[in-house]
C-alpha cells in the first residue's frame, strides 16, 4: 500500500509543479486564476480563496488552471482587468511556457538535491558475461566505453540511451582498455521487435549492499558492502553466487566494509534448489537468448514462465512441472516470447541474505557549481532522449504500444522504484517531470505547445479566427482522448492482465 501511494504521490507532485508554473506565472502576466486544480472532474477536497478556487478531484489524473476569461469565443464581451485575453500574446505565451518550464526546474532541481546528497551517475566501466554476444564481439571485464555512435557516454545510463536508440542492430563503440583506445562493433540486442535495444551481457561495476541483515550466524549487517567472497572481488549479485559455488563447501569467508572498517566475517552455506535455462532460443525469430536463472526467492520471475501454457504461484509445483517438461515436448514461454531450451534441475550454495547492487561511479567529488553544472547536463539529456524517442517512433523503428506509458503504469513503476530504494524513486520523478515539460511542448491544440503556437501566430501576424482555433482545438481533444484512452487501456493489460494474458 505504501509503494502504490508512494507512486501516485509521485504523479501527483510532477502534476502541482507544472501546473504552479502556469498558476504563478499567469499571477505574474497579470492573469487572474479562477481555478486550480489537480484532476479532473467534480471537487473531492476545496476551498476558494481570493477569488481563486483551489481544488483536489476524485480522479488526479492530471491538472489544470482555469483563468477568467480564457474562453476566446467570448472575446467580443467586455474584457474586464485581469481577464485572460486582458494582456498581450507575448505574456500569453509566457503563461503557457510556464507549466513546462516548471516540470523541467523541478527536474533539474531533483538531480542537484541528489548530486548534494550523495548521488553519483554510474560507471562506464562494464562488467561482461563471457558466454554474451558482446563478448564474442570483444568486449572485455574492466573496459570503459567512451563513445557509442560517436556520442560520449560519460556513464552507464548514457550507455544504455545510445544502445536503446540504436538505429541499427549494431553500435559503433570506442572503448578504453589498458590506457588503449580500441574501436570496436557490438551487436544490439532487443527482446522483440520494435522495442529499445540492449547491450545484453554488458553491466555497470557495482557493490552488493545488505538491505537487510543476514540469518543467524552470517553476523551481517544491514548496510554493510561485501567486497569479496573467498578472496574473489565482487561486482554483482552473480559473482558472488559465481564464487560461492565454484566448489564444494560448507561456509565462505567475506571481505565487509562496515562504518569505514573492513572486516573478515565467515558465513554458512546451504543448498537451496535452482532451474537453469541453457542454450535459449527464441523460436520464432531463431535468436540466441540470453540464459535464464530461477530460483525461489531470486532470478527471473518464475510466474512468467508458462510450461505448456499454465503459470505456477509456488516455485516447488514450477519445478515439478518442469521435470516432467524436460521429459517432452512441452511449450516454453517467458512472457509473449515462445523458446527451446536445455533445462538444468540443479542446487547452488547460498547464504541466505539479500544484497542489492550499489552502481559504483567514476565521478570525481566536485564543486557545488560542478554539480549545477551536472544537474543541467542530466536535465537537457532527459528532454533530448525524449525527442530522440518520440522521433524514433515516428520513424517506426519503435513500436508506440511497446514505448509509451500512461498514468496507470507510471504509477506502477514508481510504486517498484520504492523498493528499490527512494534515490531511485526521486531520479524516477527528475525524468517524469522533465518529459512532461517536454511532451507538453509539442504544438499540438490543447497542449501548451499548441496554445504557444496560437499566440506566436497572434504576435507576429494576426490572431486566427475563433472558428479556426476552435476546429483545431476539437481535433486536437479528440486527438489526445482517443490516445489517452487507448494508452490507458495498454496500461491497464500491462500492469494487471500481462501475465494473464501471456
Amino acid at each position: 500500500m505504501l509503494s502504490i501511494l508512494a507512486g501516485i504521490l509521485l504523479l501527483g507532485v510532477c502534476v502541482f509543479f507544472h501546473e504552479l508554473g502556469h498558476f504563478l506565472i499567469g499571477k505574474l502576466s497579470g492573469v487572474r486564476p479562477r481555478v486550480f486544480s489537480i484532476g479532473y472532474g467534480r471537487g473531492w477536497l476545496f476551498k476558494r480563496r481570493k477569488g481563486t478556487i483551489y481544488q483536489i478531484t476524485a480522479i488526479p489524473l492530471g491538472g489544470y488552471v482555469q483563468f477568467y476569461g480564457d474562453d476566446p469565443s467570448k472575446q467580443d464581451r467586455k474584457v474586464r482587468k485581469g481577464d485572460f485575453f486582458s494582456v498581450g500574446p507575448w505574456r500569453r505565451i509566457a503563461l503557457a511556457f510556464g507549466g513546462p518550464f516548471f516540470s523541467v526546474l523541478l527536474g533539474f532541481f531533483i538531480v542537484l538535491f541528489l548530486l548534494l546528497g550523495g548521488y553519483r551517475p554510474m560507471d562506464n566501466t562494464v562488467r561482461v558475461d563471457e558466454k554474451s554476444s558482446v563478448y564474442a564481439a570483444g568486449l572485455r571485464d574492466g573496459d570503459r566505453i567512451e563513445r557509442l555512435d560517436g556520442n560520449p557516454t560519460p556513464s552507464f545510463d548514457r550507455i544504455m540511451y545510445e544502445a536503446g536508440f540504436a538505429k541499427s542492430e549494431t553500435i559503433d563503440a570506442h572503448v578504453l582498455r589498458d590506457g588503449k583506445n580500441l574501436a570496436l562493433t557490438l551487436p544490439i540486442t532487443r527482446s522483440e521487435p520494435g522495442t529499445p535495444g540492449m547491450l545484453i551481457g554488458a553491466r555497470p561495476l557495482s557493490r552488493l549492499t545488505m538491505v537487510e541483515p543476514g540469518p543467524k550466524g552470517t553476523d551481517l549487517k544491514k548496510g554493510d558492502e561485501i567486497l569479496k567472497a573467498n578472496g574473489v572481488t565482487l561486482y554483482s549479485i552473480e559473482d558472488l553466487i559465481q564464487v560461492l559455488n565454484a566448489k564444494e563447501a560448507t561456509s565462505a569467508e567475506l571481505l565487509v566494509q562496515r562504518d569505514g572498517k573492513v572486516l573478515t566475517l565467515v558465513a554458512p552455506l546451504k543448498k537451496v534448489p535452482r532451474v537453469t535455462f541453457k542454450a535459449v532460443r527464441d523460436l520464432q525469430t531463431g535468436k540466441k537468448l540470453p540464459e535464464i536463472i530461477v530460483e525461489e526467492n531470486g532470478g527471473a520471475d518464475f510466474q512468467n514462465i508458462f510450461i505448456n501454457g499454465e503459470s505456477f504461484t509456488s516455485f516447488a509445483n514450477f519445478r515439478k512441472a518442469l521435470e516432467a517438461a524436460a521429459r517432452s515436448k512441452a511449450e516454453l514461454r517467458v512472457g509473449p516470447v515462445v523458446i527451446a531450451a536445455d533445462i538444468d534441475l540443479g542446487f547452488r550454495n547460498q547464504i541466505g541474505i539479500r544484497p542489492a547492487e550499489r552502481a559504483l561511479s567514476n565521478l570525481q567529488e566536485v564543486s557545488f557549481f560542478g554539480k549545477v553544472a551536472l544537474s543541467f547536463d542530466e536535465t537537457i539529456f532527459i528532454a533530448k532522449s525524449t525527442f530522440v524517442g518520440l522521433w524514433r517512433i515516428i520513424e517506426g523503428k519503435l513500436s508506440f504500444n511497446k514505448s509509451v506509458s500512461g498514468p496507470v503504469k507510471m504509477v506502477a513503476i514508481a510504486a517498484k522504484t520504492v523498493e528499490m530504494g527512494w534515490q531511485t524513486y526521486f531520479l524516477l520523478m527528475a525524468q517524469i517531470t522533465i518529459i512532461l515539460g517536454v511532451m507538453n511542448l509539442l504544438p499540438i491544440p490543447v497542449l501548451d505547445g499548441g496554445h504557444i503556437l496560437f499566440y506566436l501566430i497572434e504576435a507576429l501576424y494576426k490572431p486566427l479566427s475563433f472558428k479556426v482555433q476552435a476546429a483545431a482545438t476539437r481535433v486536437g481533444m479528440v486527438l489526445m482522448l482517443a490516445m489517452g484512452v487507448y494508452v490507458i487501456g495498454l496500461d491497464i493489460v500491462d500492469v494487471f492482465f500481462r501475465k494473464i494474458l501471456g
